[in-house]
């Protein structure tokens, strides 16, 4: 068996490039500039990546590393590939993203033991039915192609458990799709659907679906039928109502709809006691949607550009919430009911009407993200420099004509600058101290105050 640094030798000859120039090592990795490898105890290569090389073919002399399990040719030139694909018995995954294909390989179909293939971002427009014999495939990624149809035969996918179609221009299923019976996690984003086929609705373990980018009007009452579902995206679709049936999913955990024309909410979605996170941005609702604070355990909540006037005070009903965000609305004011979620670590508040902080804030003392930028924030509480675990304080775009002092108790870097990260300050008419000490940082900071006092 040739060793690692003869097979190395032999694709520079063959590819006109150099692999070993700055080699090292990290977790088994062999790295270099081009190529990554990784060796098995006998100094074997069993994982291959050589990604943006500008390959247009498969160098032969991979195709004689016969110990090879993983290779990944991403973001080349390559069109077609050798019959000596099949002599690569122990290909376990193969991708082939990112490159130049017009048809699908069929000489793919020679590698029987492989159980994972991409193909993302190719020019394929049709799938030829030798695919059937893929039997052994657990994951299939053929996004970002340009076929509209899925030929029947895609049922001898038995064990498929992960399948990628976004981005195909696909508006229906064949009609034995059920019989993949093992599929678990589907993505159909970014395609042409006008309604959810009944073929998706049948699959027995799907526990995660990817439907966002379609036309959908209306959501089938069978979807809610999925038993095991946890994660449903049904974003950027033209969604106006959400079905009392939703109720049915015991097992949600994340629910995306964001980006849709809903106004209200049913109320048995507040009998989904597994749901942890909501996203129902960019619904310009104009409400909160109240039946929002019967989700007891919910952890995060995307209400992004929702033209909400107010937060109820009812907020307090969704103590276990960790992540809230509420950017790009028209409130006015911060209830003060807001402070007792005391398990808060994430706040948006950016991009509404607010010109006032509640000294109650510093009950908040898990928070580590505070965004309050783009509003009409003069005076800060002193309170807000007790958040010792904060990260991250956005206070840009705002009207503050002074820098408070407590903000150095932070111990967080002050910035004028946008794009950095501590305490964000750029964009507010502050003249004291001078921008110009705010920008030399917290050293100088502190020593303006100190002599200016």
């Amino acid at each position: 068996m040739p060793t690692f640094d003869k097979y190395i030798t032999k694709l520079e000859k063959e590819t006109g490039k150099t692999f070993k120039n700055s080699k090292f090592n990290i977790d088994g990795w062999v790295f270099d500039n081009i190529a990554r490898f990784q060796l098995n105890e006998n100094n074997e290569i069993v994982k291959l990546k050589i990604t943006d090389a500008g390959l247009k073919e498969i160098p032969k002399t991979i195709l004689e590393i016969s110990a090879l399990k993983e290779l990944s040719l991403e973001g080349n030139a390559i069109a077609n590939l050798p019959e000596g694909i099949k002599d690569l018995a122990d290909l376990r995954f193969l991708n082939l993203a990112y490159n130049n294909f017009e048809n699908f390989p069929n000489e793919i179909v020679a590698c029987n033991n492989l159980e994972t293939l991409i193909l993302t971002e190719n020019n394929i427009k049709e799938l030829p039915c030798e695919i059937k014999d893929f039997e052994s495939l657990l994951e299939l990624n053929l996004s970002r192609n340009n076929f509209t149809k899925l030929p029947d035969c895609v049922e001898n996918y038995s064990k498929l458990s992960y399948l990628n179609l976004s981005q195909c221009g696909l508006n229906n299923l064949p009609v034995n799709f059920a019989r993949l019976s093992n599929l678990q996690e589907l993505d159909l984003s970014n395609n042409n659907f006008t309604e959810i086929p009944d073929e998706i609705c049948k699959l027995p373990v799907l526990y995660r679906l990817y439907f966002n980018g379609n036309k959908l009007t209306e959501i089938n009452d069978a979807l809610f039928d999925i038993e095991k579902l946890e994660f449903l995206n049904l974003g950027f679709n033209k969604i106006s109502e959400i079905p009392s049936s939703i109720g049915k999913l015991k097992q949600i955990r994340t629910l995306v709809i964001d980006y849709n024309n809903i106004k209200s909410l049913p109320n048995e979605i507040s009998t989904l006691k597994t749901l942890r996170k909501l996203d129902l941005s960019g619904n310009k609702s104009g409400q909160f949607f109240p039946e929002i604070f019967g989700i007891n355990n919910l952890q995060e909540l995307n209400l992004i550009g929702n033209k909400i006037t107010s937060i109820p005070k009812q907020i307090n009903d969704l103590q276990l919430l960790r992540v809230l965000l509420l950017m790009d609305n028209e409130i006015n004011d911060i209830p003060e009911e807001l402070f007792e979620l005391r398990n808060l670590v994430h706040i948006e508040l950016g991009m509404n009407y607010i010109s006032r902080v509640p000294e109650k804030i510093n009950n908040l003392t898990e928070l580590e993200t505070l965004s309050l930028s783009n509003n009409n924030i003069k005076i800060l509480p002193v309170e807000i420099s007790d958040l010792t675990n904060l990260k991250e304080l956005d206070l840009s775009n705002n009207s503050l004509e002074f820098l408070p002092v407590f903000l150095l108790n932070l111990n967080l870097p002050i910035n004028f600058d946008a794009n950095e990260d501590g305490v964000l300050l750029h964009n507010n008419p502050i003249d004291y101290p001078p921008i110009s000490i705010i920008k030399k940082g917290n050293e100088a900071i502190k020593k303006y105050f100190k002599r200016n006092k």
